[in-house]
């Protein structure tokens, strides 16, 4: 076991986050596909955009759902490793530095891959 310090601490709470982001994104995704229409949601739509003016909601559903259902279960993959590091040593074969960032490494190009997704959507549906 690893000593419980501020950065545990601060590793759990963004582990906390990401399950908000990843859980809000699967119900916003089911609802979608549920009804077929666009819902409201934060993490679904590009900043600014509101769903209404949509121009091709069908074509828009289509695309967005495998790339975030995918970016959603990624966030949650990445919370159970922050706790789970925060926790013990699953990192201890790395070096120090890595092993304590290496979910936030992870999530760095998995948020650029999301914001050039969502940007990708917004020239394309609205």
């Amino acid at each position: 076991m690893t000593d419980f310090s501020l950065s545990s601490v601060l590793s759990i709470a963004v582990a906390g986050l990401l399950i908000w982001a990843g859980i809000s994104i699967l119900i916003g995704l089911k609802r979608i596909n549920e009804t077929f229409q666009l819902v409201p949601n934060r993490f679904i739509y590009p900043a600014n955009f509101k769903p209404e003016k949509c121009k091709d909601p069908a074509g828009f559903i289509g695309f967005i759902t495998p790339r975030l259902r995918a970016f959603a279960l990624l966030c949650l993959l990445l919370s159970v490793l922050l706790i789970l590091q925060s926790v013990t040593n699953l990192f201890s074969f790395l070096p120090d530095w890595v092993g304590k960032r290496v979910s936030s490494l992870l999530f760095i190009p998995l948020f650029i891959w999301y914001v050039i997704v969502i940007n990708k959507a917004a020239k394309q549906y609205w």
